[in-house]
């Protein structure tokens, strides 16, 4: 687990160089499904030590959640070798990046968990135990009882945000118009099943600061006071 820094600082210098990634703005599909790749790879070398096998990762329309993992290994390439798929619906991609990155972290677990052998979920996967509940809450996540779905409600935690500010994420700026999509109807996938979930109402901590001249961006959990080392601008709060 990532430990936050208790004073949550940041640097009162920030390198322009730093930023050349964030400025590339997350509106293209080739580019955005290329991003979510590296987000897992992120959040393998975090929380797993690199040891998690890579699933296919896709974006579909599942209005009903926020994600998925397949059960079986469903994707195979002529080579024999076979992956499980792991997608993110096309239709909440434009979220807050903590709660994407919380999103993408609750379907690693169920992948850790299946790959340990441990048993993380019943009821055909729709059931979240307390095993789930545990290990996700070791990897950065708040989880949150459904009385129905068990252990699935899940909120991005200050240890989520930091992880985002840790690797430089930013909000993706595309989302799909399904004429299925309607407001409210929320949840994180269960592995195999996707299930309509409607999680407590949390006002978020993310801040977004720019420089005014180069338009260098940061993020931080608090009001912070920012100078940025290439233009000797106050970062600004938007």
């Amino acid at each position: 687990m990532y430990n936050i820094d208790s004073s949550n600082e940041l640097p009162t210098t920030y390198s322009k160089k730093r930023e050349v990634s964030i400025m590339k703005r997350m509106n293209n599909y080739q580019r955005v499904a290329n991003y979510l790749v590296k987000i897992f790879k992120n959040i393998n070398e975090e929380f797993y030590n690199n040891e998690l096998e890579i699933p296919t990762i896709t974006i579909q329309s599942t209005v009903s959640a926020y994600g998925h993992v397949s059960v079986s290994k469903v994707w195979s390439t002529d080579d024999g070798r076979a992956t499980h798929e792991l997608n993110l619906s096309a239709d909440y991609l434009n979220r807050p990046i903590e709660n994407i990155v919380a999103t993408m972290i609750h379907e690693s677990v169920h992948l850790y968990c299946m790959q340990a052998g441990i048993k993380d979920t019943s009821n055909n996967g729709v059931y979240h135990n307390k095993r789930f509940k545990a290990i996700a809450e070791s990897k950065s996540l708040i989880i949150s009882r459904h009385e129905k779905y068990g252990w699935t409600i899940t909120e991005p935690s200050e240890a989520t945000l930091e992880f985002c500010i840790k690797y430089g994420l930013e909000d993706i700026e595309l989302v799909r118009q399904s004429s299925f999509s309607f407001g409210g109807v929320t949840g994180t996938g269960n592995r195999g099943t996707t299930t309509p979930i409607q999680p407590p109402k949390k006002k978020g901590n993310s801040r977004k600061w720019v420089c005014p001249k180069c338009g260098c961006i940061i993020r931080s959990t608090r009001t912070v006071n920012v100078i940025c080392g290439d233009c000797n601008e106050t970062f600004i709060e938007v």
